[in-house]
Parts: C-alpha cells; sequence; structure tokens
C-alpha cells in the first residue's frame, strides 16, 4: 500500500553517512514507475554505472548486455548503489536486474517479487502506538508531544484511526 513512507527510506538510505562512505558518489536513484520506457531506463542506469555515454544506440538498437563482466575491470571498480523505486511488475524489474560485481541493487516496490529475482525482501511494517502518536504530533502541533490545551482522547482518536500508516498521520 501508498504511504508507508518505502520512498522516504530509500532516500534516507542515500543520505546515510555509512552509506555515502562505502558507495561515495555511486548512488544512484531511478524512479521506475508504473508505465516506463524499460529501454531508455536501462540506457540511463548503464551511463550512470559504468561512466560511459550510449548516445550511438538509438531507438530500437539493442543495448550492451548486461551480463559485462568483460567490460566491467572489477579491481578498479568502486561499489554501486542502484535504488529502483516504485516498481510496480516483475516484467519490468527482471531487464533492470543485471549482475556486477560490486553493485547493489535495492527494489522499492508494493508488490514482492519471487527469490528468482529479488534474493532478499523487507516489508515494512505499519507504526506501533507509541511510534504513530510523535509522528502525529509533529506534523499536526510541530513537536513530538501533546501540547497543553488538546485533548488527548481526541488525538488518540485520530491517531488510532490512522492505523499507523505514516502518509495518514502526517496528512
Amino acid at each position: 500500500m501508498g504511504g508507508f513512507g518505502k520512498t522516504t527510506l530509500a532516500k534516507e538510505i542515500c543520505k546515510d553517512d555509512q552509506v555515502k562512505s562505502y558507495f561515495k558518489d555511486k548512488i544512484f536513484f531511478f524512479t521506475v514507475s508504473q508505465s516506463p520506457n524499460v529501454e531508455q531506463l536501462r540506457k540511463m542506469i548503464w551511463e550512470k554505472i559504468s561512466g560511459c555515454n550510449l548516445h550511438g544506440y538509438g531507438h530500437g538498437e539493442m543495448l550492451p548486455q548486461w551480463n559485462l563482466q568483460y567490460q566491467w575491470n572489477t579491481k578498479s571498480a568502486s561499489p554501486v548503489l542502484l535504488i529502483l523505486d516504485d516498481v510496480w511488475s516483475a516484467s519490468v524489474l527482471e531487464p533492470l536486474i543485471f549482475k556486477i560485481p560490486g553493485c547493489k541493487i535495492l527494489v522499492v516496490s508494493r508488490i514482492k517479487f519471487p527469490p528468482s529475482i529479488i534474493d532478499c525482501i523487507y516489508d515494512l511494517e505499519l507504526l506501533r502506538e507509541d511510534e504513530a502518536m510523535p509522528l502525529f504530533c509533529h506534523f499536526a502541533f510541530g513537536h513530538n508531544s501533546f501540547p497543553r490545551g488538546f485533548s488527548q482522547r481526541l488525538v488518540k482518536e485520530i491517531v488510532d484511526e490512522c492505523e499507523g500508516l505514516p502518509l495518514a498521520l502526517k496528512v
């Protein structure tokens, strides 16, 4: 379901000091969306990862094969983090997954992909009340706790109605 904070968490991973230290300037975030131009997206991803411009590849031409170990110098290549956000189907994802040593891919999606495509899955859970209350108060009142003069019962009812969904609590 939308509103869990999947994209927000993925963007925060990009800002994490340990992640930035490890991947340096090789963190790339792509929004895939529901109806992407997969070939154009593949081209953009490959250009970012390899540093090679693919001007010679026009519409309908095959891009270099994703299994590019012969072109990929693993000794000099720095690690790469590729984040594919808002992926809606396996048929779109599969052409974007490739095996290059040192390249990690984080897929952000509302659906679960089979282990044949994705080898590790993390399911986000709804917020518990002790997590939801401070989030609601932060967006509703500007700080993480009840302000004076507000009905705690009413605030709790609103938080309960949002059922731990971060976007609902924010809105």
